[in-house]
């Protein structure tokens, strides 16, 4: 047998073997149909197949019901194509979503997690299914339901009464409330409540559609095929798009919708930190398209846009634009912000040291721990090394840029802001919760008796019930670093943005009270007071299946007396905001003025 013979001869054997192998005991289940009460040990593996078909979209399901699991989607060759693992513990769902590029077989795997803090065994069970052809509708009385039982959720969490009185915030929801229908879809449901989760007030308070919702839209949506920018509070496109000459270009109309009937209309349903506004315009922009679909129009075949050069302000009309599928739009959006100088940022953190101006510029993008090589210990130990670099060629000027930065783990903020001051400080006024329980959580993750009892020991571990009945956080459990001996004592100088938000306001809001830094940019998105985030509830309603999660902790920071209105971020002492050429070219308009204001010095 010749050489060649042999190898392809081999090949297709372990080709078959591994086919076996993948085949084995698998659980054939059929689309839209769920596999319910399904029985798992932490030893054991269940794999399920089925078919799917090109360009649907399907949600794949496994609700966990006492024990942790992960699941893996491959193909019929075994190869895996998503691995998932929420962090929702024994209980919850763990979910999928996918559209394959061909029509064919797919596999399932369901494995416990082997921890020893997971169950030994529990239940599961396991859903696939179909996008729907439309959205059902829902009767007066259901949708009614869902409406009361999220205002009492969030009263009973004083979600929406740090900002606005009972009365205000009750007026609001009895408006909203009046314009729900019979026979509403989701989508028309999730488009009057959302106002309502907006005039919360409170910017880590979320609500989506349904995930019904989701996967019609997935499978029929039709999206807006650009890039935008808001400055100013106008917005500029950040692409061209074939023969269509737009990029730096001022949209005027969409389709007949005026630029600020769309603006208008997505400020009141983008939530954000107290009176703010600099965090929902950048909010807005990343998610135009997305937003542009779920309120004006959900399946345009093509786009008609008037637009206006900004140089010369002569307008121009392009007329028959194609829409984009769910899946051109990822594709597009993927291509395009690669080409956009900045549009994402590549690093969590970075450092840079000018030695001949005697300027360094760290640059903390996230306080998230997963972004982190190493986590908590890898970011600390980046800050370790970088100070030391900056205190061993005694640099006489720091920029930190935080302009990204919308937050992250808990105390990230201070371990930063350990290097910058020579004593500790009083973080937070208090950090209060409502109550240890709430009586709508059997909308939520925690429906479950044992999930109830881990949830409430949770809170118990970091709360106690004080004398004048509120809940408030333990002695000593939220407070700041010690002072690292090796601190920068030089001239500072603070990037923030709309997008300082979270941990990122927070370290803004410290800084500003605790340094000598002078802020440039714009308000921070995060309110200087404080904010309500921490503990998180998921919640579901039970009709429309809206999902949403409403933030438990309110932390009040220890403020100043430093004229910083109510409601409002730290604000910039040089407010600096780019031109769409500048952003375009990629020059950073903030930090130049920063390094030229140390140059002039």
């Amino acid at each position: 047998m010749k050489k060649d013979s042999l190898t392809i001869l081999i090949i297709l054997f372990f080709s078959l073997a591994v086919r076996a192998q993948v085949g084995r005991n698998l659980i054939p289940i059929k689309i839209d149909k769920t596999t319910a009460d399904l029985n798992i040990k932490q030893s054991e593996e269940t794999s399920f197949s089925f078919h799917l078909k090109k360009d649907f979209y399907y949600l794949i399901t496994v609700e966990q019901k006492g024990i942790d699991v992960t699941v893996t989607l491959k193909d019929h060759h075994g190869k895996t194509i998503q691995d998932v693992d929420s962090p929702n513990g024994r209980f919850g769902s763990e979910k999928i979503v996918f559209s394959p590029d061909s029509t064919e077989n797919f596999i399932l795997t369901v494995k416990p997690l082997s921890e020893s803090t997971n169950s030994k065994e529990g239940h599961y069970s396991v859903v696939v299914q179909s996008p729907p052809k439309k959205l059902k509708n829902l009767s007066y009385k259901a949708l009614h339901q869902d409406f009361d039982i999220l205002k009492n959720a969030f009263i009973e969490t004083h979600i929406g009464l740090w900002y606005n009185t009972y009365t205000q915030f009750d007026s609001l929801c009895n408006v909203q409330k009046s314009k729900i229908k019979d026979q509403m879809n989701a989508l028309d449901f999730y488009q009057i409540v959302a106002p309502v989760v907006t005039y919360t007030k409170e910017g880590h308070c979320a609500i989506q559609p349904s995930e019904e919702t989701s996967n019609y839209i997935r499978q029929h949506g039709k999206y807006f095929p650009f890039l935008v920018k808001i400055l100013d509070k106008k917005v500029y496109i950040l692409n061209d798009l074939g023969n269509y000459k737009t990029k730096g270009m001022l949209i005027s109309k969409i389709n007949g919708n005026s630029i600020e009937s769309i603006l208008e209309k997505l400020l009141t349903i983008e939530p954000a930190d107290g009176y703010n506004t600099t965090s929902k315009y950048h909010w807005i922009e990343t998610a135009f398209s997305k937003y542009y679909l779920r309120f004006f129009e959900q399946q345009p075949n093509f786009f008609d846009v008037e637009l206006i050069n900004p140089k010369t302000s002569e307008k121009i009309n392009y007329n028959e634009i194609p829409a984009l599928s769910f899946k051109q739009y990822g594709k597009f959006v993927s291509k395009e912000s690669k080409s956009i100088p900045n549009y994402n940022y590549k690093e969590p953190a970075a450092l840079k040291i000018d030695t001949l101006n005697s300027t360094a510029t760290l640059t903390v993008n996230t306080f998230s721990t997963n972004d982190y090589t190493g986590g908590r210990k890898g970011f600390k130990e980046f800050l370790a090394k970088g100070f030391q670099n900056i205190a061993d060629r005694k640099i006489k000027h720091l920029i930190i840029d935080i302009r990204r930065n919308e937050g992250g783990a808990q105390a990230m903020e201070d371990h930063l802001m350990s290097y910058l001051v020579d004593k500790e400080y009083p973080k937070y006024k208090y950090a209060e919760i409502p109550s240890f329980t709430y009586s709508f959580l059997d909308y939520t993750e925690y429906r479950d008796k044992n999930s109830r009892d881990d949830f409430e020991k949770d809170l118990r571990g970091e709360f106690y019930r004080s004398n004048d009945g509120r809940y408030l956080d333990l002695p000593e459990k939220y407070k700041s670093d010690t002072p690292q001996t090796i601190r920068f004592k030089g001239d500072l100088y603070i990037l923030i943005s709309g997008l300082s938000f979270s941990g990122g306001s927070e370290f803004a809001a410290l800084a500003k009270n605790y340094t000598n830094a002078r802020f440039i940019g714009e308000e921070t998105g995060g309110s200087y007071y404080g904010n309500t985030s921490g503990f998180f509830i998921n919640y579901t309603l039970p009709n429309s299946k809206l999902t949403g999660r409403i933030p438990l902790i309110k932390f009040v920071v220890e403020e100043k007396q430093n004229g910083i209105p109510f409601g409002r971020g730290v604000m910039p002492d040089n407010e600096i905001q780019p031109k769409i050429e500048e952003y375009l070219s990629g020059y950073d308009t903030e930090m130049e003025f920063v390094k030229n204001m140390i140059k002039n010095k």
